[in-house]
């Protein structure tokens, strides 16, 4: 099987935004590009203008993960969905992005058609973003998290493998915060605990409140999703790739914890022992 390095499948833009590709076996090629969108990449259009020539002009932009996060925390954008989809979305057309007819009219139909499924698919996360929480803020001599941890699998709950990995993987990350990925310059732990740190400057958070579970269930979305899309026969429109500034996805997520892509189509997750020492890996 292909095993293609994080470096290889990830284009960093001089605005902090990243391009990744998230399966380890499938190489960037020559396109399309279908663009996955986070909500960042949806408000903020710069990165638009510092596309590499060779992908700016077969990029095809799926911004539906984006505009749920906009649909299940933003009532303003509620209240007149199609008008605030096309507001997004002027500086995507005058940068030459062209959109279906009626575009704006068919998103709005669509996320409101969808609106118990991605209510109940942000839901299923919440558990492993309060464990993850828990974990990582977990006072010395605290072991109830790892309790948790260690005893999902015989609890009747939503079992994603690839939660209770990245659960794992910052468990260990906290009883060795000092600890580096290979060829960076800050600790691994300082990307998952800002990740599940309160922000009360830019998210407005307070508290672990549904706000709270709402902004970190939907940055997780963006890695669980695309190969979520894939087990459910998502008829692709270009090479899969993720648009993101978030520091803990591409600096630590889709690095340490890369999708891989299976013939029959499931989704799998992988942890890649190359982004650290080998006695860690090991670990």
């Amino acid at each position: 099987m292909t095993d293609i390095p994080f470096s290889a499948r990830v284009v960093e833009l001089p605005s902090g935004f990243s391009l990744i590709w998230p399966f380890r076996n499938l190489s960037k090629s020559i396109g399309p590009y279908e663009l996955f969108l986070d909500n960042n990449a949806l408000i903020t259009s710069c990165w638009l203008n510092e596309l590499p020539s060779s992908i700016r002009n077969k990029v095809v932009i799926s911004p539906f993960h984006a505009l749920s996060e906009q649909w299940l925390s933003n009532t303003v954008f509620k209240n007149n969905p199609a008008q605030r989809i096309e507001n997004f979305f002027t500086p995507f057309i005058q940068a030459g992005i062209r959109f279906e007819n009626n575009y704006a009219e068919n998103l709005a139909r669509l996320l409101n058609i969808n609106d118990e499924e991605s209510k109940t698919q942000w839901m299923k996360s919440y558990l492993y973003v309060v464990l993850l929480y828990r974990l990582v803020s977990s006072k010395k001599g605290d072991m109830k998290p790892k309790q948790l941890l260690s005893s999902l699998k015989s609890i009747d709950v939503p079992i994603f493998n690839g939660c209770i990995m990245l659960c794992t993987l910052a468990d260990y990350l906290k009883e060795n915060q000092n600890l580096k990925l290979a060829g960076d310059k800050l600790p691994a732990f300082s990307y998952i605990s800002s990740f599940v740190g309160l922000h009360t400057k830019n998210k407005n958070e307070s508290s672990v409140n549904e706000n709270y579970l709402r902004n970190r269930s939907g940055d997780l979305s963006m890695w669980l999703s695309l190969p979520m899309l894939i087990q459910n026969n998502y008829q692709k429109a270009g090479e899969l790739v993720v648009v993101t500034q978030d520091k803990a996805l591409k600096k630590l997520v889709f690095r340490c914890l890369p999708s891989v892509a299976t013939q029959d189509g499931r989704m799998a997750f992988s942890f890649d022992e190359r982004s650290f020492e080998l006695n860690h890996s090991k670990k």
